[in-house]
């Protein structure tokens, strides 16, 4: 299995990352850009595929550090939607209704996946790595997420 700290290359040899964390079969890493992906460790190697790009077997091992990224439209896959699909309504709700208070915010409807998960993160106080370790048991996730909510109007 694979090492906290270590460089690791998907097998289609586009992406690469740090391994994170690992869990189970899944091996969380984070790119170079900050987006942080998991894989089954089958789709991993300690060694670059010929495909990849000499930027990516170049690159020096990163040091391990677990610092909150924001999530960008590229970043977004079908996991990221279904994870957010599984978010409690009434706290995707509390959460629109204070984004919608603030001045020029707009619509939280009209926010793309990315900006909900990110909002609702900073809001709560729970990360998307978290919300996505929880997406099988919603209703701990919704008192972890309420906890973090009521947390964050406290004066």
């Amino acid at each position: 299995m694979f090492q906290v700290g270590q460089r690791v290359w998907h097998r289609d040899g586009k992406r690469s990352g740090v391994v994170l964390d690992s869990d189970g079969d899944r091996v969380f890493i984070e790119q170079e850009n900050g987006a942080e992906l998991d894989f089954p460790a089958r789709e991993l190697s300690l060694t670059a595929p010929a495909a990849a790009t000499p930027a990516h077997r170049a690159a020096a091992p990163v040091p391990y550090s677990m610092v909150d990224r924001t999530l960008i439209a590229a970043d977004i896959t079908p996991e990221h939607v279904r994870v957010l699909g599984l978010i409690p309504p009434r706290t995707v709700q509390a959460v629109a209704a204070l984004y919608e208070r603030r001045p020029r915010a707009g619509k939280f409807s009209a926010l793309d996946v990315a900006q909900k998960l990110n909002l609702i993160a900073q809001v709560t106080d729970v990360p998307y790595r978290t919300m996505r370790s929880y997406s099988d048991r919603p209703g701990e996730m919704g008192l972890l997420m309420g906890k973090g909510l009521a947390d964050s109007q406290k004066g």
